[in-house]
């Protein structure tokens, strides 16, 4: 464990020395942007450093309505609810679908989605599953999956979904955490990719920490859902985000841009300086795998520090993960693939 004693950036400091930052998440950058921190500042002096308040509440803050209204925009959906973290954004999707729907969750969805009671995880094949579901005359159910499994860093694919008969009706609760904010033709996240069918309904959620630095989550999907999903406890009784950074994201389409661009060069340079030599996956996201034995702790000594844990599960053998972000130079990602080349071809 390496512990921190400030915000890192694409370098931290350590005991008066430099390190190169490949860990956490963060994939715009956005936190460690003096403009972005003083959208923040200027968040605080208008409305304080958190709302104490439940979104019920008879004095409500505009704000979050706005922030609310300009997701719903963002994600091309009708309405959203925001929460305090992707977490619980996560939860209350899966609660409230539960109340309608069976609800089922495909193999390594986070477990935000499945570590809630009536949530079955499917390990048959899909088409298995499938026919099970329809000869059992359940035509109608909830799916919860997420948009990237982060450990591998690879985009789940969906085209599963374009095989689901019409007479079978499906909700998909898609934790878009580790896309929204970068993937898509302005950052929409991976729901713009899925060109799901009319029968598949689509309830859309995430944190909004992995790129946009914020500490809270959001759903975004129908009316009728979202009507439903401000009707739980979880959303009603809950105090929202901090509103300074609410404000801050509102203020900040013009540098999310800029800095989603700065991350899509890092991505395609770090695959084109790697090829296949490198990494044993990466599928097109900012987080690469490494397998190497004790490469952790050897970059480490190289002043390089990079994701090395177990999770979900902390009984699992750690996972290595080199993660990108808007901040790295292209110098950053050459020093840092010529170190794992002279690692790699040690005897």
């Amino acid at each position: 464990m390496i512990t921190l004693s400030q915000l890192p950036g694409r370098t931290t400091r350590i005991n008066g020395s430099d390190y190169l930052f490949f860990s956490g998440y963060s994939y715009l950058g956005l936190g460690a942007l003096p403009e972005f921190q003083e959208w923040v500042s200027e968040g605080i002096r208008h409305y304080g450093v958190v709302y104490p308040s439940s979104r019920v509440s008879n004095t409500p803050l505009e704000l979050y309505e706005r922030l609310e209204t300009a997701l719903a925009r963002f994600t091309g959906t009708e309405a959203a609810a925001t929460f305090s973290s992707g977490f619980l954004s996560a939860r209350t999707a899966v609660e409230v679908a539960a109340q309608y729907l069976p609800v089922y969750a495909l193999p390594q969805t986070h477990p935000a989605s499945t570590g809630l009671p009536g949530v079955t995880v499917i390990h048959d094949r899909w088409e298995t599953f499938l026919e099970q579901r329809l000869q059992a005359g359940e035509t109608q159910f909830a799916l919860a999956a997420d948009s990237i499994h982060p450990t591998p860093g690879v985009i789940n694919d969906f085209g599963f979904l374009q095989q689901v008969p019409p007479e079978c009706r499906i909700l998909l609760l898609l934790d878009d955490s580790h896309g929204i904010g970068w993937m898509g033709a302005a950052g929409q996240g991976a729901a713009e990719q899925l060109r799901l069918p009319a029968h598949v309904e689509l309830l859309h959620h995430f944190s909004l920490s992995k790129a946009f630095h914020l500490n809270g989550g959001a759903i975004c999907g129908s009316r009728e859902w979202i009507g439903r999903i401000r009707q739980h406890v979880n959303y009603a009784t809950s105090t929202p985000l901090m509103p300074a950074l609410a404000h801050a994201w509102l203020e900040s389409e013009a540098l999310r841009n800029e800095q989603r661009r700065l991350l899509l060069r890092n991505i395609a340079h770090l695959q084109k300086l790697s090829a296949t030599t490198t990494f044993v996956r990466n599928g097109g996201t900012p987080v690469f795998v490494v397998d190497i034995q004790g490469i952790a702790a050897q970059l480490l000594d190289r002043h390089i520090i990079i994701s090395s844990f177990s999770y979900p599960d902390p009984q699992h053998a750690a996972v290595n993960r080199v993660v990108i972000n808007a901040l790295h130079t292209l110098a950053d990602l050459e020093t840092l693939v010529a170190v794992l080349h002279e690692q790699q071809n040690q005897p």
